[in-house]
């Protein structure tokens, strides 16, 4: 999935870990194809400091967007994982099954420059049977102590305590716990797995551990954050995002960690999930900072389901962000080719519903490209519909190119099926003498995704095809 990643930053104090890049943008009528060379070059020092923390913003939600989709396990979500690793994240996945819940936890790691880390938890929402059984027990335990032991206890009414202990959901309770907290791990020297991850926060305080989760996968991750600050981690290393969350706690609960953690609660229009426990009981208060999105009208057909919120954060970080400018979560070490790469297009072909979706699109699939070789070089608007081959060959020669890659993306709606459309990406790659060398066709409906989506899919799926084309393999 060729997304462009953003940023891992915090609030406050919190230093943001990653620098951002710029890349050439395809040519406009007039210019020479010469001039559009993709490289990095030092982040532009003019931008408004209130529009960079913007930017900054969205890169992040999109980041925690993508790694929150790839923490279910359809086959979005294995694309997603397969996207991460081939962007140089590892994953690392476990599950613990306990009788009142199975826990599921990804730790998602990217090294970045400098030796620095991009650090990622996530947790997966509600797609099995025990997964509704947890968000229905929605009964309060007490949310008290310093390690598992205690934890264990004081939900079970046995910690001594001057004053009331906050109350918190007994099922995202059981959740966390089981997922982090309840069985020691042989690998991880007889630790639970959240008993690791908080040493190595409190052994590493230059560290930034971001959480994230979509609807119960949300509440987890607000809970484990808390979890982790009673064990001591600072504030300063904790950072939650979370999707469609329903609240985790009482009055009590919301006052005490407010303050111990940036949590961040992003809430699409209509969602009914988020406030679904402050509906049905005054026992259950949201707090964090509150981010409310508006689905796009290609996406409204999902109602809660992730896909809506990446493909709205997908949007929102094209909106705040110049194109061209890039983050280095996407970014390893692009694939070197023996000759540039002269992209022509990508030609679109779309679904008049789909009008809007068309800049979104361009850009997803040409800087994808921009991020996968180098050197690439995009051909001048004024030569993207040309059909004379032999100009757009001698086109690549004169910036010194070795093959053309021509791009078309159609989208048509279905006949059956209201707000269905299927799309298909065919790309040609020639040599400079004009020899195909391969053709390779790809599509999908998005009765599981949206439009936006699909089409950047589609791109990820022609990589091995495309690379072993450009002697890549």
């Amino acid at each position: 999935m060729p997304l462009l990643l953003g940023l891992l930053l915090g609030t406050g104090s919190m230093p943001g870990l990653f620098a951002v890049t710029a890349l050439a943008a395809p040519a406009a009528a007039g210019t020479t194809a010469s001039q559009q060379v993709v490289t990095p070059v030092s982040a532009a020092t003019s931008v408004d400091a209130v529009q960079r923390k913007k930017e900054q913003q969205e890169a992040l939600f999109l980041t925690a967007a993508v790694v929150s989709l790839a923490s279910y396990g359809d086959d979005r979500s294995l694309l997603a994982r397969e996207w991460l690793r081939e962007s140089g994240w590892s994953i690392a996945s476990h599950e613990t099954v306990s009788p009142v819940a199975e826990g599921r936890i990804h730790l998602v790691r990217k090294e970045l420059a400098e030796g620095k880390q991009a650090m990622i938890l996530s947790f997966p929402g509600t797609e099995r049977k025990k997964d509704v059984e947890v968000d229905l027990k929605t009964h309060r335990v007490p949310f008290g102590g310093t390690n598992p032991q205690e934890f264990a206890a004081a939900a079970a009414g046995g910690m001594r305590q001057e004053d009331p202990l906050p109350m918190v959901h007994k099922g995202f309770d059981d959740y966390t716990m089981t997922a982090l907290f309840t069985t020691p791990v042989e690998a991880l020297q007889g630790q639970t797995a959240g008993e690791a991850l908080a040493a190595e926060l409190l052994a590493r305080p230059q560290e930034i551990l971001c959480l994230t989760g979509h609807s119960l996968g949300g509440a987890a991750a607000t809970l484990a954050a808390a979890r982790l600050s009673d064990m001591g981690v600072s504030k300063e290393q904790l950072r939650v995002i979370t999707f469609g969350a329903p609240a985790v706690g009482d009055e009590a609960f919301a006052r005490r960690y407010e303050s111990r953690f940036a949590l961040t609660r992003v809430v699409m229009e209509g969602d009914p999930v988020a406030a679904v426990l402050q509906s049905l009981s005054g026992h259950f208060v949201q707090f964090g900072e509150k981010v409310r999105w508006r689905q796009n009208r290609n996406s409204d057909r999902f109602a809660h389901q992730m896909v809506v919120y990446l493909d709205d954060a997908l949007r929102s970080y094209y909106d705040e962000t110049p194109e061209g400018i890039i983050t280095p979560l996407t970014a390893h070490e692009p694939k070197a080719l023996s000759g540039g790469l002269y992209v022509v297009g990508p030609e679109l072909q779309l679904d008049t519903h789909l009008t809007d979706d068309a800049a979104y699109m361009r850009r997803s699939l040409t800087e994808s490209l921009a991020l996968q070789y180098a050197p690439v070089v995009f051909a001048p608007a004024s030569q993207q519909a040309a059909s004379d081959l032999p100009s757009l060959m001698a086109a690549a020669r004169q910036a010194g190119c070795q093959s053309v890659l021509l791009t078309h993306l159609r989208a048509e709606g279905s006949r059956t099926q209201e707000g269905v459309y299927r799309l298909s990406l065919v790309e040609e790659l020639y040599d400079l003498q004009g020899h195909l060398l391969t053709m390779q066709s790809h599509s999908m409906t998005t009765r599981d995704m949206t439009p936006l989506e699909a089409a950047s899919c589609l791109q990820f799926l022609g990589r091995e095809e495309r690379d072993h084309a450009l002697g890549m393999s």
